[in-house]
């Protein structure tokens, strides 16, 4: 059930650091990410059935819920598997370059077709999809930490004033891709990407008056 799911996400990172490297466990748990990621790519999220998985894997169900607990908890597990595919943020020195390689690496990911699938598939929180949120929800912290890091990097060299907000910059910077891809189904060409990095950075390098509103407040 969605409101079990934060305990499970908690302790998938121990169950894949306790896994014994080529043993039985980690050949297990490899295929069943693998058949995770394909299913999540052919069906999506709602469609997703643990027993397809397991067939798929050549497992019994039974060992799925045993060692992951739910759809949520083997999605989460998935999820975090395979963040070795988004690269961290680069660090060049230059600010202009590192949101550039950023944004590409956001283009990246739209191009994984189980990432693509889940993006499309979660929208507005809502009932019917509370429980692929609470998953979210344990995932995005770590992911959008590294990415503030760019426009942190550049408060403290001096790139930027001190009232820039890394947080207000990486929705400002990642939102025009998912509105291009996701609402308008348009391609996210490099011409796209360097118009979105100049237009933050003119943003971003203009100092917030005293009275500007927090991008959270109203």
């Amino acid at each position: 059930m969605p409101h079990e799911t934060s305990g499970q996400v908690e302790g998938l990172r121990y169950d894949s650091a306790c896994a014994r490297p080529g043993g039985r466990t980690a050949r297990t748990g490899k295929a069943v990410m693998d058949a995770t990621i394909a299913e999540l790519s052919e069906v999506g999220y709602a469609a997703l059935r643990i027993e397809s998985v397991a067939e798929r894997a050549g497992v019994n169900k039974t060992t799925i819920y045993r060692r992951w607990g739910s759809k949520a908890g083997l999605v989460a597990a998935a999820f975090i598997e395979r963040q070795g595919e988004v690269s961290p943020p680069v660090d060049t020195g230059d600010l202009r370059t590192d949101l550039l390689s950023f944004l590409r690496e956001v283009r990246r990911a739209f191009e994984s077709p189980w990432i693509a699938a889940l993006i499309r598939e979660t929208g507005p929180r809502s009932v019917r999809n509370d429980e692929i949120h609470e998953v979210l929800d344990q995932i995005w912290p770590a992911r959008f930490a590294l990415s503030r890091a760019i426009f942190t990097r550049a408060v403290e060299r001096g790139d930027l004033p001190r009232s820039a907000d890394p947080d207000f910059l990486v929705e400002a910077a990642a939102g025009p891709l998912y509105f291009r891809w996701l609402f308008l189904g348009r391609e996210l060409t490099d011409d796209f990407l360097e118009c979105t990095t100049e237009l933050v950075l003119q943003g971003a390098s203009r100092p917030r008056s005293s009275g500007a509103a927090h991008a959270d407040g109203p």
